[in-house]
């Protein structure tokens, strides 16, 4: 284990896994922030005869829920920063963006008029469309719970 340091400013001092954590949850915030332009969930239609697919998608930042990943990313990004500078403390409150981010992936999934399972219908043979989640959500869910483990062994180191 490392030796603490004595800041400048006479602060507490910082060892050198508060520094990986705070660095951990800088890298996950920008996941996050960059997770939110991905494609999060898509239409997908498969014609039987011409043996095709074809896929619409739709990325975290057009729909409400992505705007807040991506905040709660920066926001992330920003308490890291803090607590690389200033104290590990900071560190450890990035796990309330980590838990917003998560909570608003849930709410991306949540669909209170049905239009899923209205799109979701087949013709044997001919055509089968169905909704699907993308590969950016899955990455901004790990995002969102890196965020908050990193956060959460800040905190649960000082104790």
């Amino acid at each position: 284990m490392s030796e603490p340091t004595a800041p400048a400013d006479g602060g507490p001092g910082r060892t050198a896994a508060s520094l990986l954590l705070a660095v951990g949850v800088i890298v996950a915030g920008l996941a996050l922030a960059v997770a939110a332009l991905l494609p999060w969930a898509g239409v997908t239609a498969e014609f039987g005869v011409l043996n095709t697919e074809l896929t619409h998608a739709v990325r975290g930042v057009d729909d409400g829920s992505g705007w807040f990943v991506a905040g709660a990313g920066v926001i992330s990004m920003l308490l890291g920063v803090l607590g690389v500078v200033r104290n590990w403390l900071f560190t450890g409150f990035a796990i309330l963006p980590g838990a917003v981010a998560a909570f608003s992936l849930a709410m991306f999934l949540t669909d209170p008029q049905g239009l899923a399972d209205r799109l979701d219908f087949r013709i044997p043979g001919l055509v089968d469309v169905h909704p699907s989640i993308q590969y950016g959500w899955f990455a901004a869910l790990l995002a969102s719970v890196l965020v908050a483990a990193f956060a959460a062994a800040a905190l649960l180191r000082r104790r």
